[in-house]
């Protein structure tokens, strides 16, 4: 099981790119802990984005009228909704660091500014890019998996993940300043979000991780056909 998890394919080659990248960056000094921190925090925006031009491909390319392009401004509208109410809090969360950069965890759009401005994002925010860009198009366009799922489907495949990721950082941040372990923590923030990220990119149509996962969970209210569903929806 663990080596269709960890073993490298040409679908999630760019999870470990980006996360080796990190540490590396990290290693040599490149970036501080509080860098990685960011860099994660960010990229639920960029989730959000990319969802968007997947719920796109799929009106345009998969023949799904279902709520038309109507559909992704009602889904940026929510998300950014759900991402500005987490912000909040995570800045709020922030200020308790006596060197914070932030001043107001109200303004969203300053406090990101901050964070884009800061000199050592230009080395991390890439590799994050990087790594949904090439998702996107070795693996949802590859795969064709705009015909496979409706844009009403793509719409809510980003929660599961976001609730875990700001639940991560805010734990890995408490490391940071209450226990003074930075490098640490930024490590095993790094190796966590690794094995998320592969673990829900293993859980794919036909492979043996999903076998033994829907088999395992299946009970008399879920066959583990249904399950297998569930689960390819919310791990995508």
């Amino acid at each position: 099981m663990f080596k269709s998890i960890f073993y490298p394919t040409q679908q999630n080659v760019y999870i470990w790119l980006s996360s080796i990248y990190l540490l590396f960056l990290l290693y040599l000094g490149e970036i501080t802990p509080i860098t990685i921190l960011f860099v994660y925090f960010v990229e639920t925006i960029i989730i959000g984005l990319f969802n968007a031009l997947k719920m796109f491909w799929s009106i345009r390319f998969g023949n799904h009228k279902t709520g038309g392009y109507g559909l992704i401004f009602f889904f940026l509208f929510h998300y950014g909704f759900f991402i500005g109410v987490q912000s909040i809090f995570g800045f709020a969360l922030f200020q308790m660091d006596s060197s914070s950069i932030f001043k107001e965890p109200f303004q969203i759009v300053k406090n990101y500014g901050i964070i884009l401005g800061l000199e050592e994002m230009k080395y991390a925010l890439p590799a994050i890019i990087f790594t949904h860009v090439g998702k996107f198009f070795s693996d949802f366009l590859k795969n064709k998996k705009y015909q496979k799922f409706l844009p009403t489907e793509i719409m809510f495949k980003p929660y599961v993940r976001i609730f875990i990721q700001q639940f991560v950082v805010i734990l890995a941040f408490f490391f940071m300043v209450i226990g003074n372990a930075g490098v640490l923590a930024a490590i095993l923030l790094i190796l966590f979000r690794l094995f998320v990220d592969l673990f829900f990119e293993a859980i794919k149509e036909n492979s043996l991780l999903l076998e033994k996962i829907s088999k395992k969970l299946a009970n008399e209210k879920a066959s583990s056909e249904e399950i297998k569903k569930q689960l390819i929806h919310f791990t995508e």
